[in-house]
């Protein structure tokens, strides 16, 4: 007996014209298949009934119905190989049939063993990834849990009953992520990320025998079903605290034992809603709201909460105006040449000039651009600003060197980038030896190639390209050599402490070091004193930028401060 199935597949045959399908039958058992057969009108029943592996097909060709009753099983079960038989199946018949998304084809007065080992041989490994493909349409495939979109639905087939009067059930929805996660994934990279959250999918699988789900790098929610005789706060309370010292149980990493706090969102129903998206929003704002308390923290929503986030969502319309009404404003902040005190360039930082509420600063409305995309026509409009600036600069007789703007990882997102930007510089002429764009450690390794590959693309116009807030992130020294980037800038926090703390001066000096022996220009940000400018300049820092030499100013302050230089600032930030 042949052996071309170990697991013996099952089939099932389908004949809509009463023929004798003996021929088939007697192939399909020597290759050891289990066999049901069926008429087409019992079909339907037989595949509710019963998971197969393949259908073997038989229709009347003459029949105009043929063709419809394979659309027919395509359309009930998309994930199971369709093979038509017959006693002669000529290629007029079989190209219809295909195009119809028919799999395969037998001719019985033709079937040799080698023929059907292949068929047999084939069709499985198809069925075989279509159906872990559906899985994976299912699951997470990191932790094995439901992945969003299924959550969702199953999320709502159990909210559905509750919108009836006197639910017999109540459902606690709990969102729970770690503390401290992104900067544990940074330190030791996305592989040590990922084992973190294998284990923590494990640790909260075992707490809730409701519905569980990966909502996204170290977020997960669940489910919990709470009968509606029992108190609903003590055992939501119970539920909490059972995965708070869960969590945090140290996680073992190699030879580290590493411990990640975690913040806890939780909203009910159908106390505060019955509708799926209400709920997964009230549990994010409740968990925000825990994040910002002590660690290891859990917050119920509370509706009496719900209106501090409405400036948040009510920002989002006026966005929209502000970029149709040309409401924003480019800032510059001078870069300085240590070593000759000249203003050699400047940062871009964009501001908003609302019409009612005045100068918005970009911590008040970036992280919405961010989330709702609308960074991506917003960074289009700083690109654009920019070369005109340059434009005007070169217009007034004067001179930069750079003149840097931020691009963010969502903007290496949009698949327009760089020929968008490509044609804002043929547009408006822009120097793109002048044009430089900051980047931050997380943007550039988030997702590593795909940023890289827009870098390359974007150095080939012409553009440099800076790494803002170095030594903050997780940067791969081997990429920072081979990326076209001229400049790392130190991050200010750093900065800052350089006269008063051993461990930053430590970090400057090794972080110019680093900057040199990569054949890059170094740039110390937040620079506030002349303490701190003589140690930089000591350790060899190229540029410097600070309240020292300048807050940002308007365009026509920088051209003014371009044409008649600065004065020291001696005071230090906070007071101007």
């Amino acid at each position: 007996m042949l052996s071309v199935a170990p697991n013996n597949p099952e089939c099932l045959i389908i004949d809509s014209c009463g023929i004798d399908t003996s021929g088939i039958v007697n192939l399909l058992e020597r290759h050891q298949c289990k066999l049901q057969q069926c008429n087409f009108d019992q079909a339907s029943e037989r595949l509710a009934q019963h998971d197969f592996q393949l259908i073997f097909l038989h229709t009347c060709y003459t029949d105009t119905n043929a063709l419809s009753e394979l659309h027919y099983l395509r359309q009930q079960c998309s994930m199971i190989p369709i093979i038509l038989f017959d006693d002669h199946i000529d290629a007029e018949r079989i190209n219809e049939s295909m195009l119809w998304r028919a799999n395969d084809f037998i001719s019985i007065s033709q079937c040799t063993d080698e023929i059907l080992k292949r068929v047999l041989r084939y069709n499985l490994k198809v069925h075989q990834y279509r159906t872990e493909l559906d899985r994976l349409n299912l699951l997470d495939p990191l932790t094995g849990t439901m992945n969003r979109q299924q959550f969702y639905k199953e999320l709502g087939e159990q909210l559905s009953p509750l919108k009836k009067s006197q639910p017999a059930k109540h459902f606690a929805l709990i969102s729970v992520d770690l503390d401290g996660f992104r900067r544990f994934n940074n330190l030791n990279g996305y592989s040590a990320g990922d084992i973190i959250v294998k284990k923590m999918s494990k640790r909260l699988a075992k707490l809730s025998p409701g519905l569980i789900s990966r909502q996204g790098n170290d977020e997960f929610i669940m489910l919990q079903e709470i009968p509606a005789n029992n108190d609903l706060t003590e055992h939501t309370t119970a539920l909490c605290n059972q995965i708070i010292h869960s969590l945090t149980e140290p996680y073992r990493y190699h030879d580290l034992e590493v411990i990640l706090p975690c913040s806890i969102g939780v909203a009910l129903a159908p106390k505060h809603s019955c509708e799926a998206d209400t709920l997964i929003n009230q549990t994010t704002q409740a968990r925000i709201k825990a994040k910002e308390k002590s660690c290891c923290s859990y917050v119920v929503f509370d509706q009496k909460n719900q209106s501090t986030n409405q400036p948040h969502m009510a920002i989002e319309p006026e966005l929209i105006n502000a970029i149709r009404r040309n409401e924003f404003e480019l800032f510059y902040q001078p870069r300085v040449d240590i070593m000759s005190g000249e203003v050699i360039g400047a940062e871009g930082l964009i501001r908003w000039r609302h019409p009612d509420k005045g100068l918005i600063y970009p911590d008040e409305f970036i992280p919405t651009a961010e989330r709702t995309g609308l960074i991506v026509p917003i960074g289009y409009w700083v690109i654009q600003q920019a070369g005109l600036d340059i434009q005007r600069i070169k217009a007034s007789g004067l001179s930069v060197k750079n003149l840097s703007i931020n691009l963010s990882f969502r903007q290496f997102q949009d698949s327009y980038l760089c020929r968008t930007i490509q044609r804002l510089i043929n547009k408006y002429a822009i120097d793109t030896s002048i044009l430089e764009f900051e980047l931050t450690e997380s943007a550039l390794f988030n997702n590593e190639l795909h940023v890289r590959e827009g870098i390359e693309e974007l150095h080939t116009l012409g553009i440099n390209f800076s790494l803002d807030d170095f030594g903050t992130g997780y940067s791969s020294f081997s990429l920072l050599q081979k990326l076209p980037i001229s400049s790392l800038k130190i991050d200010r926090s750093f900065v800052s402490g350089v006269t008063k703390n051993a461990d930053d001066r430590e970090i400057v000096k090794a972080l110019i070091r680093l900057a040199h022996s990569l054949n890059k220009e170094v740039i110390a940000e937040g620079v506030e004193t002349i303490q701190q400018l003589n140690f930089l300049a000591s350790y060899g820092c190229h540029q410097a930028q600070g309240y020292l030499y300048s807050k940002p100013i308007t365009y026509e302050e920088f051209e003014y401060m371009l044409k008649h230089g600065y004065e020291l600032k001696v005071e230090s930030a906070a007071t101007l």
